[in-house]
């Protein structure tokens, strides 16, 4: 079974940016890489374009530091003991690399490997069980729509015009209806992301769920641990509940990028725009033809203004946004979702900080909650669509700010939120 590490998984995420026209340096500031990197790995997709991007080996071809052969012999004879958990010293406790390692210690066995080696014994004697990770086999538990304004998405393009100037393009799909609202922006901040959600709620209604990709405007960067941003903030002091999609993964926001594809052919690619004023005055008449004429495939002839009339929507009014305190945000009561793959070592990485899950779940989509009246991170586990969600680990996440209560006016009949993900 073929796997990629998180550095190959960046190298094509490079590749598919520069595919689909974004401009060289911009993919460099966005994966924080150098133009050297990126010329080296484009260089290495145009020579073989079923290139996996794994790192070549420059291993000499004599190898005097291999472990020697007694100790990966002990370290087979370890890890069976352990999986096999028939005493009452192995019955509980992990059976990974780390856990091999301290028992080799144990048993005074010299010299004792790293952790990396010793992963890498155990996988040449097909005893580790990565199932899923780095690959696509793990079952994804997709959040799906129920009805209009059950979940948004929204993402964020940018685009360069002549002379440079940076156009930064947000926009929001409505998950069911395929309903859009688009916003074209001079910088893509916290700020001018919670001010395009402010029209979006105004233009296509309130919805109960909304997804994210792990974009620093939205999560709340990249670098502080334990922090709740502003765009977080201000879902959850509407009642809406934030859904962060896997990190490096662009095609769990399929919607959205679909839109995107859309966008660049239909709207982008058909007029010379000259500045921002510009691609605001023309975005309008794409919006009314994607509502009114365009079919997406997905919605079996119908458009999406079609798939809106007789909804219930509730909007965000003049009067609700008035009650929003911009400047100073608390944080609300209410639910925060992050979708996220366990890694090889066992973890998960949300909001700047590692999370324990376990190795037996190494591989394997979950789904992380964090209840903010609670004070707890719970992770989830959905084994296939027809399974019910399985609550897997349990954690205290400790907030240094008071609660607010969600005011009356925004509370919301969630009841379906909680039916499809339990928290």
């Amino acid at each position: 079974m073929d796997t990629f590490t998180t550095e190959q998984a960046l190298r094509r995420e490079a590749v598919r940016r520069r595919l689909q026209g974004d401009p060289r340096l911009e993919i460099c500031r966005a994966l924080s890489r150098s133009p050297r990197w990126f010329d080296k790995w484009w260089a290495e997709y145009c020579r073989d374009p079923h290139t996996d991007f794994a790192d070549r080996a420059r291993a000499p071809h004599s190898r005097p530091s291999k472990t020697p052969r007694p100790v990966e012999e002990a370290i087979v004879s370890v890890r069976e003991t352990l999986e096999a958990a028939n005493t009452p010293e192995t019955k509980y406790g992990l059976i990974g690399a780390s856990s091999v390692r301290g028992q080799l210690e144990r048993l005074g066995i010299r010299p004792v490997p790293s952790v990396p080696t010793i992963q890498r014994i155990m996988a040449r004697h097909d005893q580790t069980h990565p199932i899923g990770a780095g690959c696509d086999s793990a079952y994804y538990p997709w959040p799906a729509a129920w009805a209009v304004n059950a979940i948004h998405a929204t993402d964020i393009i940018t685009r360069y015009i002549s002379g440079g100037e940076e156009i930064d393009n947000f926009h929001t799909i409505d998950l069911y209806s395929h309903a859009v609202y688009l916003t074209q922006q001079a910088d893509k901040s916290s700020a001018t992301t919670c001010a395009h959600l402010l029209k979006t709620w105004a233009k296509l209604g309130v919805p109960l769920m909304q997804q994210f990709d792990n974009e620093a405007a939205f999560c709340g960067g990249h670098t502080h641990p334990h922090i709740l941003g502003r765009v977080v903030r201000l879902c959850l002091f509407c009642g809406i509940e934030p859904i962060f999609t896997p990190v490096y993964e662009a095609k769990r926001n399929y919607q959205i990028e679909t839109f995107h594809s859309l966008w660049v052919k239909a709207f982008w690619s058909c007029e010379e725009f000259t500045d921002l004023a510009h691609v605001r005055s023309e975005a309008p008449t794409f919006a009314r033809w994607y509502h009114m004429v365009y079919q997406p495939p997905a919605l079996s002839g119908k458009t999406p203004s079609q798939m809106r009339r007789r909804a219930s929507i509730q909007y965000l009014t003049a009067d609700l946004r008035q009650r929003i305190p911009l400047e100073q945000l608390p944080i609300t009561a209410g639910r925060i979702h992050f979708l996220r793959k366990v890694d090889l070592a066992g973890q998960i990485e949300l909001l700047n900080e590692m999370w324990p899950v376990g190795e037996k779940w190494i591989g394997d989509y979950v789904r992380a909650t964090i209840d903010t009246v609670q004070q707890t991170l719970t992770v989830w586990h959905q084994a296939n669509i027809e399974a019910d969600w399985r609550l897997i680990k349990t954690r205290q996440f400790q907030l240094r700010e008071p609660i607010h209560t969600i005011l009356p006016s925004f509370k919301r009949n969630s009841a379906r939120c909680r039916d499809c993900w339990p928290g």
